[in-house]
Order: structure tokens, then C-alpha cells, then sequence
């Protein structure tokens, strides 16, 4: 069973060692920003949750969700699965988790991500979700949208 967790005092040094490849964590890994350096980004921007994603009581993956304030919308910020659990369909059941856990915030509608041009990967599999391309460009990443 896959499920959000919080980020406590027992696991957060496991969550920022998380990785997306084979080398040591960065501060800005090849499609996605370090989890270390987001957990730092939540605690100066408090519209954001950050979560530890569990698969069968392991520790998988990492997602930062929330209110853009400077966007002025609903974000699926940051989402990864260490790269020892990638290919297993996991960052789709991690997502649609993730969706419903947006869906409760009383005024999201709307839940957009940006991604790299290059991350085709990522880009099918929020495709597959539901996520649309709006054709615009925010930071040099496309920006999508899932709506409901």
C-alpha cells in the first residue's frame, strides 16, 4: 500500500537522500530540485506541504504541494521516486494520491505542474493522469494542468 507520510525527526535525513540517479543527491538533480532543498523552501514559504511517499513501510519518494502564492495557483510542486523504485508505476499511484489529497483544499479546482522540456517520461505519465499542456512556459518549464 502506498501512502503520504509525514516528514519527522526519525526519517527526514532518509528523504534527503532520496535520489533520482545513482549519483549523491544535489541541490538540483536532473528534472527536480533537491528534496533537502525544498524541505528549506517550506519552512520560508508556509503555503507549501511536503510529504514522504511510502511503499509497503519503505520510504520511496518525496512531493511538495500547495499555493503558488507568486503564481497565484494550486501547484503540484515536487514529486520523485528514488531511483531504486522507478519503472514500477509508482510516481502515477504517487500522483493520483497526491490529487486527492489537493482535492480536499476547499478552493483548488486546478492543479498545474511544470516540468522540463526534455522529461518526456514525466511528461506521458502526467498526460496519462489527466494533465494537460497549456503551451505556456514558466521558468523554461511547461506548464500543465489537471482540472476537476
Amino acid at each position: 500500500m502506498m501512502r503520504l507520510i509525514d516528514i519527522t525527526e526519525e526519517n527526514w535525513l532518509e528523504v534527503i537522500f532520496l535520489s533520482t540517479s545513482k549519483k549523491l543527491p544535489t541541490i538540483s538533480e536532473e528534472f527536480v530540485a533537491s528534496n533537502a532543498l525544498s524541505l528549506v523552501q517550506a519552512q520560508f514559504e508556509k503555503t507549501w506541504t511536503t510529504k514522504a511517499i511510502e511503499k509497503d513501510g519503505i520510504i520511496i519518494g518525496f512531493t511538495m504541494y500547495g499555493y503558488a502564492e507568486q503564481q497565484g495557483y494550486y501547484e503540484l510542486c515536487r514529486i520523485m521516486i528514488d531511483y531504486k523504485f522507478q519503472g514500477n508505476g509508482y510516481g502515477t499511484e504517487a500522483i493520483q494520491l497526491i490529487i486527492s489529497e489537493m482535492k480536499k483544499i476547499e478552493d483548488c479546482n486546478d492543479i498545474y505542474l511544470s516540468t522540463d522540456p526534455e522529461n518526456s517520461k514525466g511528461k506521458r505519465v502526467y498526460e496519462k493522469i489527466g494533465f494537460i499542456n497549456t503551451g505556456k512556459l514558466v521558468d523554461g518549464e511547461e506548464l500543465f494542468v489537471y482540472s476537476f
